[in-house]
């Protein structure tokens, strides 16, 4: 793993990576799973024209559906996991849990229905990480901003005058104060859960779709999602086993 991706981590709060291509299949049949068993919803046959067999009034309850449907495809999970392991296992150690289900967004476009400029702190812990990955090649308004560190002290400034009641002035700081960039199918975004984000509106003629999961230490501080709720583990080091067992 290049060692500039660390750095950049460090320095930011966020990094794209490309994926193992050993495990780009996981993803490729996942995807195919879905559409066999969502095939009403895939008339165009592509996940980018989703929208031309989905409304507004219907996505969210096909997209819960199809989040029951991937969360019980065995080993869904671990495939994630190893897909960025070589990334993962040098941020945050041998020790390593994760969230006990996949989540799926499903962003059609000029959808305004979406989480607007936030952080996932305090609710969760700042020692989380969340590997976002798309479906589709996701490029313009189909991907997130990210706020760069440097940029935190204006962005909580902003956040604390504001709240949640000013989408104009949130979307103005992002487009200022942001990174946008694609994340082609087969890389992945990977996020401190104490870095602002912002979802813009979808104004391309694709229906974006990505995986999100988060990963942390088993030994670092919690926030409100404690490890029997919300995480489960995934893999100990040695020396846990031996104290363990």
């Amino acid at each position: 793993m290049n060692k500039n991706l660390f750095s950049e981590f460090t320095k930011k709060g966020f990094v794209k990576i490309k994926l193992d291509k050993k495990y780009i299949s996981a993803y490729k049949n996942l995807k195919r799973n879905i559409r066999k068993d969502f095939p009403k919803n895939f008339k165009k046959n592509k996940f980018e024209n989703l929208h031309h067999a989905v409304n507004f009034e219907e996505i969210n309850s096909v997209r819960m559906k199809i989040i029951r449907s991937i969360n019980v495809q065995k080993d869904l999970k671990k495939n994630i996991y190893l897909s960025a392991k070589s990334f993962l296992d040098q941020l945050i150690g041998a020790d390593i849990i994760v969230q006990k289900n996949v989540n799926l967004a499903i962003q059609m476009p000029n959808d305004t229905s979406r989480p607007l400029f936030h952080k996932d702190t305090p609710l969760s812990s700042k020692y989380e990480v969340v590997l976002w990955i798309p479906l589709v090649d996701c490029s313009k308004s189909m991907c997130m901003t990210m706020i760069d560190k440097k940029y935190h002290d204006e962005a909580n400034k902003l956040f604390d005058d504001l709240g949640h009641n000013s989408e104009n002035k949130f979307q103005k700081f992002s487009k200022l104060k942001g990174s946008n960039f694609p994340v082609k199918f087969g890389e992945a975004l990977i996020f401190s859960t104490d870095n602002f984000h912002y979802i813009p509106i979808n104004e391309t003629n694709k229906t974006r779709w990505s995986l999100n999961l988060r990963f942390k230490n088993l030994f670092t501080p919690y926030g409100e999602r404690n490890l029997l709720d919300y995480f489960e583990i995934l893999k100990t080091s040695p020396i846990t086993n031996l104290l363990t067992n």
